[in-house]
């Protein structure tokens, strides 16, 4: 009788463990879409602002969010040449990146595009 309760108690926390694992994975694997889907979203946005407003050189860093994610934006004048040979000018490259603020900010996300005076 009581070898019969010790099985059935090992068993029962064997499954126990196994839901408590599959648990957190899935725990893992939503905060790593949330993080992921946060990062898209901030990304567009600081590129959207940009293009909002008349483009002019500049570079920001924006601090760090809740997702350990910093953010920097740049917008550069570029040279752009036609077909013709000749110059475009007012023309600048403004580009979003967002960098993991745990992993010595490497990059894991960017967006850039083109914008004119």
């Amino acid at each position: 009788m009581l070898l019969e309760v010790v099985l059935a108690l090992s068993i029962f926390i064997i499954a126990v463990v196994g839901l408590l694992q599959c648990l957190h994975a899935g725990i893992s694997a939503d905060y790593l879409q949330q993080r992921e889907t946060n990062m898209r979203l901030n990304l567009q946005s600081l590129l959207d602002e940009s293009l909002a407003k008349p483009p002019a050189e500049e570079k920001t860093d924006f601090p760090e969010d809740k997702f350990h994610i910093r953010y920097r934006r740049e917008i550069i004048p570029t040279r752009v040449k036609l077909n013709s040979g000749k110059d475009l000018k007012g023309v600048f490259l403004i580009t979003t990146v967002a960098m993991d603020a745990q992993k010595d900010n490497k990059i894991i996300g960017e967006l850039w595009t083109y914008a004119s005076r």
